[in-house]
């Protein structure tokens, strides 16, 4: 009976795992908003639209690739400055 239950139980789990790694890809994006937004807040200057986006969006995708935290910031925030010229 239990042999049964392994494959029901293993489509579950990787029903589950798109799900996980959608809400974890929504935590990072919305932390790195508010930090993009406090650093363009402090800057006095207006930020060009959907710049925080773009930044944010490659924080996740580079983390997704393996990066840490600090350096996808980096790499992103110097993408986000190239492109957008901020």
């Amino acid at each position: 009976m239990l042999k049964c239950f392994t494959p029901l139980a293993l489509l579950t789990l990787m029903a589950a795992l798109p799900a996980r790694a959608n809400m974890v890809d929504q935590l990072i994006a919305s932390n790195c908003l508010r930090v993009v937004n406090a650093e363009i807040k402090a800057s006095s200057k207006p930020a060009p639209d959907g710049m925080a986006d773009y930044a944010c969006d490659c924080v996740v995708q580079e983390i997704k690739t393996g990066s840490s935290i600090n350096q996808a910031s980096a790499s992103c925030k110097s993408r986000a400055v190239a492109k957008f010229g901020f």
